[in-house]
This record gives C-alpha cells, structure tokens and sequence, in this order.
C-alpha cells in the first residue's frame, strides 16, 4: 500500500509538471493556443519527464560520488542503480544484484590508506552534481528557445533535482540511514568519528573480495559502548565489532553487545533497528535460545524484514536457518538455507558475509542439538 502511494504521488507531481506548464505557456504567448489532444501530450511528457529525471538524477548523483572520491584518493569498490551492481573485485569487474530498503542507488568507494581520510568532497559530490545538472536546465531556459516539450523535460529535472538536493544535502536521517548531508555535518563535528567512516568502507571492500571479518586489521573494528545519544556513524562500528566477534565464534560476548545495542531501543533509526534484531534473534537462538525473548523478536514485521532481504543478505539466509533448526527443531527445513548460501556464496554483493553466515550455520549444526 505504501509503495502504491508514492506511485501515485509520482504521477500526480508529473502531471501537475505538464498541466501548470501547459497553463503557463497559453499565458505567456498568446498567439499558441494549446488543444485538448496537446494538453494531454503534454500531461504524459510530464510524466515521462518526471520518471526520466529520477532514473538520471540518481545515475549522476552516484556519478558524482565516484567522481570526486576518485579525484581525492579512493579506488572504486561498485556502483549500484536500483538492485543492479557494478563491483570490483580480484579479478575483475562483476554485474550483481543487492539492495538497501529505502535506497535508490549507492557508489562505494575504498578509501586511501589514511587514519582519517577525507570526507567531504566523496559525500558533497553526489549533490554537487544533481546541482549543476539543475543549473544547466535553468540555462537552457532562459537562454535558448526550446520546444513545449523540451520545456516540460527541463522541468521535470530541475524539480526533481531539487527534490534530490534537498533530500540528500539537508542532514537528516533517510529510511534508518544518515544522507550525504548529515555524513558530513557529523564527520565535521566529530573528527574523532572519521576512524569509524574509514574502518566501514574498507570492511565492505574486503568482504566484497571474499575475506571474513576475523581475517582483517583488528584496529577496524571498534569497541566502544553506544548510547542513545550515539551518533549512526557510532551505532555503525558498535555493529562491526559484534559482527566480528559473530565471525570469530564468540557468540555468546556477540548477543550480549548485539542486546546492548538493542536496549536504545526506538531511538534507533528503523532500518539499524531491523538489521540488529535480525542479529538479536540469531545470536539468542545460538546461545541462550530463551522462549520469551525468540517470541518477542521473531515478530510479523522481523519476518517480512529477514524474507524480503535473504536474497542480498546471507546472514538472513543463516536466521531461517537457526530458527527451523532450533526453535522448530527441525533440521531438514534448515538445510535448504544452509545449501541456498553455500551454492550462491559467489553471487553475494559481499561472499565474505556468506562465509560468516557457513560459518555460524555449521557452528550451530555441530553444537547444538
């Protein structure tokens, strides 16, 4: 229903786009009368148009990303459009399939080997560019005369440029994670958090080419206890540390920093929320399996959350796993979660992840009856 929603809202602002540009150029030459038939060719440009500038607003807007991480120092890791990726690996590059709810698109880069790399131009460059995109449309207009059409079109982007830039350079907090804007304003305010910034980009690198947590620089992975006062950036690293212990088969000290985490409670954005419940519940089933505590996490929303995400994400895979294995007491539902992660582990966007995910399913099959 939700999404059903913002599809509408999409093609009315479309439609609003053409019928108010429709209006406007009756208004402003009154010799060009604009017909029934041209109105409505203009109401479904408007539409085209809408659709048109939010595909290649998001395409540039990651371009920008990739451009001035590159200009100052990063090597690139991958480049996603919607579900579609672009990685770089050992040998080669390679098309795969990943997706973060609530996103769009996302460039990840590999920063330079640096403490505290740098961090504004890879974070402003993606806003940047949507800009000079809106500032090239307005050019357009005002400068060169341009068909009904081609006015509609420019339209389209400069509205939807602008919905981007601000919904990317306001600092806020977007579907559970911090935009462009709000990276900065926290790595600005907080040069002690750059670590934190650093440390996370390069994991992903390296699980992106296969290694498991346990076998990186333990100087990545940070310890400090979080609160609610926590910045995402901080609630980030809290949550490689106890995947790195998850990785190293300490899982009882795991869940219990996993439950730290959890103990902020709502005041975690909703996807940080999601992602440690789903670790929450792995980790509980593996250790202390208490009813009380399974019941409370393994709700109808965690359910939908761990099913719409296994596809991406092989520690999902090892949460079905565990709870047909040890809740239901039912080894051979299990064993297809374990065999889907085992034959696809290649085909993750992160195969280091995948590892993790053998990892803890053969610890569980081994120890726990």
């Amino acid at each position: 229903m939700k999404r059903f929603f913002i599809i509408l809202c999409f093609i009315g602002v479309s439609f609003a786009i053409g019928y108010g540009i429709g209006i406007g150029l009756e208004h402003l030459t009154g010799d060009i009368s604009i017909g029934g038939w041209e109105m409505v060719g203009l109401l479904v440009c408007g539409v085209v148009a809408v659709v048109l500038a939010f595909i290649v607003h998001t395409f540039i807007h990651e371009f920008g990303h990739m451009l001035f991480g590159l200009l100052t120092g990063y090597s690139f890791l991958s480049f996603r459009l919607f579900n579609v990726v672009l990685q770089r690996e050992d040998d080669g590059f390679h098309w795969k399939r990943f997706n973060i709810n609530g996103t769009v698109g996302q460039c990840l880069m590999i920063p330079p080997g640096e403490k505290q790399p740098p961090y504004f131009w890879y974070n402003a460059g993606g806003v940047l560019m949507n800009l000079l995109k809106v500032v090239g449309c307005i050019v357009a207009l005002c400068l060169f005369p341009l068909s009904q059409w081609l006015i509609v079109l420019c339209i389209g982007f400069i509205v939807i440029g602008l919905w981007m830039i601000i919904l990317n350079g306001i600092p806020m907090v977007v579907s559970g994670l911090p935009n462009d804007g709000k990276n900065i304003l926290i790595l600005w305010h907080h040069p002690e958090q750059r670590r934190y910034f650093g440390a996370m980009l390069s994991v992903v690198g390296e699980q992106s080419r296969g290694r498991r947590l346990k076998e990186m620089p333990r100087k990545w992975f940070h310890s400090e206890p979080v609160t609610l006062a926590s910045s995402v950036m901080q609630l980030s690293a809290r949550n490689l540390y106890y995947c790195h212990l998850m990785d190293e088969l300490r899982l009882e000290e795991a869940r219990e920093v996993a439950e730290e985490i959890g103990k902020i409670g709502d005041g975690l954005p909703m996807l940080f929320r999601m992602e440690i419940n789903c670790d929450r519940l792995l980790l509980e089933l593996a250790t202390l399996n208490r009813g009380e505590v399974v019941g409370h996490l393994w709700n109808e929303r965690l359910q939908q959350y761990v099913k719409a995400a296994r596809k991406y994400a092989p520690l999902k895979c090892a949460v079905l796993f565990a709870y047909e294995y040890i809740n239901n007491q039912n080894p051979e539902a299990a064993a297809p979660y374990y065999e889907e992660v085992k034959t696809r582990q290649n085909d993750y966007a992160q195969p280091g992840e995948a590892l993790t995910a053998l990892a803890v399913m053969d610890y569980i099959k081994g120890n726990i009856q």
